[in-house]
Parts: structure tokens; C-alpha cells; sequence
């Protein structure tokens, strides 16, 4: 399995950080690290380091499957990643639960 793209990873973080209504400085204080690395982080620019990658996804509840690539392939990824590149939190929270409900049905 391959891993998703810096650009994917920082937007999973930066989307589960809203979903659970915390600021970036909250988020990165919570996992001992500067506010600043975390927006590169969340821009695509860096990957976190191990050990806080690790306190990132447990404190977000972040599935470590989510940071790799499914089988199949979906055409207009780059899209949609542009899309919720530029979404509000209330947009990405509405998003969330759409594919939630998606997915239980």
C-alpha cells in the first residue's frame, strides 16, 4: 500500500482539527509541538515527525488506515482535494456527515 500525499495528509489533519472545533494553537499545544509547524504541516509543506504524528492522529481519532491509498482510484481527486482545500469548517463538517451517512446506508 502506498501513502497518501503530503498535500492529503496535511488536509486529513487539518479537517478531523476542525471536525473536533480546535484552533491550531490548541491542536499543537495539545501534542507539544510549535503552532507554526503544525500549519506547515496542515499547508502540505512538512510531515510530522513519529513520535508526533502518533499524538496528532490519537488526539484527533484519526485512523492510521486513512493515511493510505484504497485500491481503487477516484478521477477527480485532485478536485475534490482543491474543494476541501478551500472549505470552511462548517462545510467540511457538513461533508463529514454526508459521507458518514453515505457510508452507514
Amino acid at each position: 500500500m502506498d501513502i497518501i500525499s503530503l498535500k492529503e495528509t496535511g488536509l486529513l489533519i487539518r479537517t478531523h482539527r476542525l471536525l473536533k472545533g480546535l484552533t491550531q494553537f490548541q491542536l499543537a499545544e495539545a501534542v507539544e509541538m510549535d503552532e507554526k509547524q503544525l500549519g506547515k504541516i496542515e499547508r502540505g509543506l512538512h510531515y510530522p515527525n513519529v513520535a508526533t504524528f502518533l499524538k496528532i492522529i490519537k488526539k484527533l481519532d484519526i485512523n492510521v488506515e486513512n493515511f493510505y491509498k484504497s485500491k481503487t482510484t477516484f478521477q477527480n481527486s485532485e478536485n475534490l482535494n482543491n474543494l476541501l482545500q478551500k472549505a470552511t469548517a462548517k462545510e467540511l463538517e457538513l461533508t463529514y456527515i454526508f459521507l458518514k451517512t453515505i457510508k452507514n446506508m
